[in-house]
């Protein structure tokens, strides 16, 4: 059994060096290659082509799942990346356990003069303790350690045709309507789902929420009795539901599959825009209506999340020249408005140049007013700046679009921010997550149970067979423990 034993030992040490080797950087300077990690679909990826021609810098662009994939990946391999992309709770997480610099805003220019003061304070706003790492035990801000990339809200997504705004003010009145059952969808995201379970469990309480504070200290609450409650109140929802998602929801309610489903803004946005064009079906055929499928979006009435991302610097990175210079380029009012374009997320920065082109550019119709339509002036000042007005005309139909991507100050006012939480609470509500999507084991625990099946698979049949086995010794190419101590070999003789 020692030598069962040993084998095992000595293969995952085999296995773990390969992993290794196959990490390490490929004999490239550091400042000639920028390791980014970041969502799918999330860059407009012409812009990391245009940086490597303006910098001489060469961009390895890689994509993660979730932002508990892109931990645990920075967990097991804290030198994988020089830039990552996280949401604001996980950068809380990320900079309270030391695994992110804080980073020098003076040498992002373009971010520092053109970042919206709104969002800036909101980011000033999130506060928390550091637990390990070189600022152990301090107080730090959370715009410390981010360079702001897009922003956003959650909400639903629903044909208009079938689903009624009173339908859409709570995040409970899709599920009361059965004629929307298994016409809906979810986020297979714990976070965002746990969000909205909260947002239906003490629905009366933040309907008569007044003021920020109150509302995300209830939409972030973890005690035992609240996790027990939002567990029984998504289980409750699957035998109305077409099914959890995270990116398919999108393409589901182009196609029609479903009417509704939770949205993040700019999938929202993404959604909306495709439904009003032709598209092609699941078999590649062209659908020819002009316009298939009209789609809103509408940020329930007691309230939701309102969520920030940003490009974050790992500890296990040295290459700072490369990541300043990569920062300032991204922030660049063009380039946010060309990643705003590719993705249909809202960038971060602020300012004229985003509002003619982005805003007035993409939704004001007030040159085109229709004597039978209704027209909403909304006032974005409180993003763009105040001292002079910001203002963008839209029809009734138009602001479901315009609010996806800028929602008005009463609705922002009324999101808040997902706090992270500790390693304890966190297992309670994946425990609770596992048990209401009917998972028993976590896919980490399955790959390692049948890993360490498999190799005491192999292990024993190497034992069993080890008579059979031949090793064979190459005296004259390897060196022997008098060898390596300077001593010559002059004779090797057999001993029979």
């Amino acid at each position: 059994m020692k030598r069962i034993f040993s084998l095992l030992i000595a293969i995952l040490m085999l296995l773990c060096c390969c992993s290794f080797v196959g990490c390490v950087n490929s004999g490239e300077k550091a400042s000639d290659v920028l390791r980014i990690c970041n969502c799918e679909d999330y860059i407009d990826e012409d812009l990391l082509v245009e940086f490597t021609e303006q910098t001489g810098i060469e961009v390895q662009y890689s994509t993660y799942g979730t932002n508990e994939n892109l931990y645990n990946e920075l967990v097991i391999n804290p030198n994988s990346y020089d830039l990552v992309v996280p949401s604001e709770y996980m950068i809380q997480k990320l900079a309270s356990e030391g695994r992110i610099n804080k980073l020098d805003l003076s040498k992002v220019p373009n971010y520092v003069e053109n970042v919206s003061e709104y969002i800036n304070s909101r980011l000033n706003g999130i506060k928390f303790t550091v637990e390990d790492g070189e600022y152990k035990g301090k107080e730090v801000v959370l715009s410390e350690y981010l360079v702001g990339y897009m922003w956003g809200t959650m909400g639903w997504v629903y044909n208009t045709d079938n689903v009624s705004i009173e339908d859409v003010k709570s995040w409970s009145g899709v599920f009361k309507n059965q004629s929307l059952s298994k016409k809906a969808t979810i986020k297979d995201a714990v976070r965002d789902s746990y969000l909205v379970g909260l947002a239906m469990v003490y629905e009366d309480e933040l309907k008569n929420a007044t003021d920020n504070q109150t509302i995300t200290s209830i939409l972030n609450r973890v005690d035992q009795q609240s996790i027990d409650k939002v567990g029984q109140k998504l289980q409750s929802l699957k035998p109305f539901l077409y099914g959890f998602e995270v990116d398919s929801g999108k393409n589901d309610i182009v196609l029609g599959n479903i009417d509704a489903y939770v949205a993040w803004s700019g999938d929202a946005a993404y959604a909306i825009d495709v439904a009003a064009r032709e598209v092609e079906d699941e078999d590649g055929e062209l659908i020819e209506e002009e316009n298939i499928r009209n789609l809103s979006y509408y940020i329930p009435d007691e309230g939701s999340n309102i969520w920030f991302d940003g490009f974050c610097m790992p500890t296990g990175s040295t290459n700072f020249e490369a990541v300043y210079k990569f920062l300032n380029f991204i922030s660049d009012p063009e380039n946010v408005y060309r990643n705003m374009n590719y993705t249909g997320y809202t960038g971060m920065v602020a300012g004229d140049y985003i509002f003619d082109e982005a805003v007035i550019g993409w939704f004001d119709e007030s040159e085109d007013q229709d004597p039978q339509t209704t027209y909403i002036d909304v006032d974005l000042s409180y993003f763009f700046g105040d001292g002079k007005e910001y203002v963008v005309t839209v029809s009734e139909e138009g602001y479901g679009r315009l609010i996806a991507q800028y929602p008005t100050l009463e609705i922002a006012k009324r999101c808040a921010v997902m706090e992270f939480f500790p390693n304890d609470t966190l297992m309670s509500i994946n425990d609770m997550w596992e048990t209401v999507k009917g998972e028993t084991f976590s896919v980490w625990l399955i790959i390692l149970i049948v890993g360490f099946v498999i190799l005491l698979g192999v292990a024993i049949v190497i034992y069993r067979n080890k008579d059979k086995i031949k090793v064979h010794k190459f005296h004259h190419n390897t060196l022997t423990r008098m060898e390596k101590k300077g001593y010559k070999i002059i004779k090797i003789e057999e001993i029979k």
